[in-house]
């Protein structure tokens, strides 16, 4: 068995990382969605980048149901990597809230943007007044969980 030394395991360590980063930034760049959109799970960027430049997928108009939903798709494909990003789930529900064919993503997605602000007060307390004037369109489900945390 032929042993490598460090320096070459170095070297092959650099070469995929190296490979690795313009695979990813050349997703970033492709213009072409139905590539990246099946591509991006494995880019390490979060919503933001997809969102923003090069792509200003955010610029585009929310009244068209093919944006909601080329965005909405593009979000999904980011639920674990910005998991715990408040401004994620907060823009996710605001998606949501224009497109009210998935209220059980628009209920999931205001329940875990409202646990997610429990140690800032001045964004949970928006969250509990959209909740209190907005209590009978929650399924029942959803009411008792964020009772419970109210």
């Amino acid at each position: 068995m032929k042993k490598i030394s460090f320096f070459q395991f170095l070297k092959l360590v650099i070469i995929f990382l190296l490979t690795y980063n313009i695979f990813a930034i050349s997703i970033l760049y492709i213009p072409l969605s139905n590539i990246k959109n099946s591509l991006w799970k494995w880019t390490p960027y979060n919503y933001e980048q997809i969102l923003n430049y090069p792509n200003n997928i955010k610029e585009l108009s929310l009244l068209n149901k093919a944006n909601r939903l080329q965005i909405t798709s593009y979000l999904n494909k980011n639920i674990y990597k910005d998991y715990l990003d408040i401004d994620f789930w907060n823009y996710k529900q605001t998606i949501e809230i224009i497109d009210r064919d998935n209220i059980n993503d628009l209920e999931n997605s205001f329940y875990k943007a409202y646990i997610l602000s429990k140690n800032n007060t001045k964004i949970n307390s928006k969250f509990r007044e959209y909740f209190i004037n907005n209590y009978s369109k929650f399924s029942s489900e959803y009411k008792k969980k964020i009772l419970e945390n109210f």
